[in-house]
């Protein structure tokens, strides 16, 4: 519990942490102990709902709307979160309609005028928390909230990361790997997290912005109804009441073996009895839908559950007893404890906050020239370097390599630890006039289709210097802040000329005009691309590594909306890892997959076979671009095979370090210019300047 406000003396905080929830929100601080703690509200308690009603025509938050909420007033919004990022969504409250930011703001002011009651002076600053998997969208209204709160938000912070942010303030063996199971009121998130002395890193996340408490209070409902069936009808035109009751249900459920439900509906007493085994039935397929997720995390980062020292339970729907159990039983061992998992997110936010104050005192003194270090707001043993990923791969729509369909192309995979930039090559062309444009359709999302995308913007490209009709290759440049949100910036690659980019409102008839087929202006020839690399004995360690450093960097100068890229490897037998694909995840996943002796240790084989089945059909351009490091056994064979790619007009660039045979990586390319030899070290320097090449279309030419 927070102490008196007197005793807090010199040192009240500057900024909060918010934890903003789907159906409950909580605030902390930093105490002068150094430790973030809770800032109870008005009525002493620690979580306050997530609810908005509407009382003689002013907004009322908190306890008293979720009264509201009760009693079946029909002026009451409430899992507004859920569409965050929406810029249809809109809630009738009065005579207006309500955006989620703005029904956000609401909830924030509450929580920073309770938290200036308590500490007894102003507060601007806070650190605002977001479901791991919110998009950029989503968190840009977060943002919007709180400026529209009158709140400076310095940062947005992901919940799992605010709550490992918390347990890691406990003392601790060492490094700890740890999976955060976060499931709220009205999303679910899973995180694998590095909690270290000195630093909290995110390792990879995923999540389900719309799976949470309420989808189990949900089930409840339905076994209800099934007792009223001459009610339900009353009960749908008005659920509110029911929805709170339910809400208590599960609550009571979480303690006892059964509960008894009641609720009076047009002036009748409804009761019934409800076991806890009969719900823990008719919502196991929701608690199933978060083991997928753990799995896909686990797989993702080729981990297992020996690899996992804990589960760290975040969100107050984990006290549900099927929780608990389920988790024991895939992981082998019951889930962490130590942190309230209702308090754990608000608990990291205000670390969070404390932090960043730490830093900005330290960057003036540093600019003062003083010799004085700032104090420490948090205690002194808590970590301080807080490194988080992006949970959606960004990508673009382009048309697939035939023409005939739009396609959403990744570009930049997911899970990247934030801040970050990545550069791509993109193939356009000008007609001289100096006032074309390139539309870049902007998108978060895992798949090729452009149905199952969230949309950025739509991003303008102009400036385009005078000159003749011509093909030239434009740097587009994608960054993700700290708060995962997105910039992109252009410059033409020939000239360094930096060009303009302009964010616009989305088409009406987007994502649907991307549904039909292109109607082709301009022809962008396709490419197509195989990675062959030997796995033999010898390419052990450093050289797969270095191997495996150089195929991301020849991917990362590709233009992936005209190129596919697929990979092959081989060493005794010959197997294709990877078909070829323009999306970046996956590509970026076969080249982590490789491992030698995973097609045995020697060299008996080669891949031209292998290239020229999978190319000799395929329309556009085509490569094979072979990394050897050693004499294969049947070189004269190799050779042949390579002609006959050659005669079929699929360019084969060779690269050989190590021990192989300069002589034959000529006889295999297709010119001596794409016979290549050089040293280890120099290896992604030689693929970087391939995939440009082929970008700028120089190879092979």
């Amino acid at each position: 519990m927070t102490s008196r406000p007197e005793a807090y003396g010199d040192r009240a905080p500057l900024a909060i942490g918010i934890d903003l929830g789907t159906t409950y929100s909580a605030v902390a601080w930093v105490n002068p102990e150094g430790d973030p703690e809770i800032i109870p509200n008005a009525l002493g308690e620690p979580l306050t709902p997530s609810v908005v009603s509407l009382v003689d025509g002013r907004p009322v938050v908190g306890a008293d709307a979720k009264a509201d909420q009760a009693r079946g007033a029909s002026e009451v919004a409430h899992l507004f979160k859920r569409a965050m990022g929406n810029p249809a969504f809109e809630f009738p409250l009065g005579d207006e309609l309500w955006s989620p930011p703005r029904l956000s703001a609401l909830v924030l002011r509450h929580l920073k005028e309770q938290a200036e009651a308590a500490l007894g002076r102003p507060v601007t600053r806070a650190v605002v928390t977001v479901p791991e998997y919110f998009t950029h969208p989503e968190r840009a209204a977060t943002m919007e909230a709180g400026r529209l709160a009158g709140l400076d938000v310095p940062r947005i912070i992901s919940e799992p990361t605010a709550a490992a942010l918390a347990y890691g303030l406990r003392p601790g063996p060492g490094s700890r790997t740890v999976l955060v199971y976060d499931l709220g009121g009205g999303t679910f998130d899973i995180s694998l997290v590095l909690i270290g002395p000195d630093e909290i890193r995110v390792l990879c996340s995923d999540g389900n912005h719309e799976l949470g408490g309420r989808d189990w209070d949900d089930r409840l409902a339905q076994i209800v109804l099934r007792e009223f069936p001459g009610v339900a009808d009353a009960l749908a035109e008005d659920p509110g009441a029911l929805l709170v009751e339910v809400e208590k249900l599960k609550r009571t459920l979480s303690a006892r073996q059964s509960a008894e439900f009641r609720l009076l509906v047009d002036g009748r007493s409804l009761t019934c009895r409800v076991s806890r085994e009969a719900f823990e039935e008719a919502s196991r397929d929701l608690l199933e839908q978060t083991g997928q997720l753990i799995e896909k995390v686990l797989d993702e980062k080729g981990l297992h559950w020996p690899d996992i020292d804990g589960i760290l339970l975040v969100g107050g729907s984990t006290r549900m007893p099927m929780v608990q159990r389920y988790l024991e039983r895939l992981s082998g061992r019951p889930p962490m404890g130590g942190v309230h998992p209702d308090h754990a997110v608000a608990l990291g936010a205000a670390a969070q906050a404390a932090i960043l104050l730490e830093d900005e005192e330290s960057s003036r003194l540093r600019l003062a020239g003083s010799a004085v270090t700032a104090e420490p707001l948090l205690r002194l043993d808590a970590p301080r370097q807080i490194s988080n990923v992006v949970a959606h791969s960004l990508g673009m729509i382009a048309e697939n390599a035939a023409g005939d369909r739009y396609v959403n192309s990744v570009l930049v995979p997911r899970n990247q630890t934030i801040p970050c930039a990545h550069t791509r090559p993109y193939e356009f062309h000008l007609d001289g006039g100096g006032k074309e444009l390139l539309e870049v359709f902007l998108t978060q999302g895992e798949t090729d289709d452009p149905s199952t995308c969230v949309y950025l913007g739509r991003y303008g490209v102009t400036g385009f210097p005078k000159g003749g009709r011509r093909q030239v290759v434009i740097d587009v440049s994608y960054a993700y802040d700290d708060n995962a949100l997105v910039t992109v910036t252009a410059a033409e690659r020939a000239t360094g000329t930096p060009l303009r980019v302009t964010v616009e409102s989305l088409p009406e008839d987007v994502p649907q005009r991307f549904l039909e087929p292109p109607v082709r202006t301009v022809s962008r020839e396709p490419k197509t691309i195989y990675l062959a690399f030997d796995l033999s004995g010898s390419m052990s360690g450093l050289p797969l590594a270095e191997a495996q450093r150089a195929a991301r960097a020849f991917v990362s100068q590709l233009d992936l909306t005209t190129t596919s890229v697929g990979l092959i490897a081989f060493s005794d037998k010959v197997r294709t890892t990877q078909s070829a694909t323009g999306n970046a995840n996956r590509i970026e996943r076969a080249i982590k997959a490789l491992q030698v002796g995973s097609t045995g240790y020697g060299n008996a084989t080669h891949p031209f076979d292998e290239l020229y089945k999978l190319l000799a059909s395929v329309p556009g351009r085509r490569f094979g671009v072979v990394l050897a490091d050693g004499v294969w056994s049947r070189q004269d064979l190799a050779v042949r095979q390579a002609q006959r790619c050659h005669r079929d007009h699929i360019d084969v660039v060779a690269v050989g370090f190590g021990g192989a045979d300069e002589r034959f990586l000529r006889q295999i390319a297709s010119s001596t210019e794409q016979a290549l030899f050089t040293d280890l070290h120099q290896l992604t320097a030689v693929f970087g300047t391939i995939a440009r090449e082929i970008t700028e279309g120089a190879s092979g030419s």
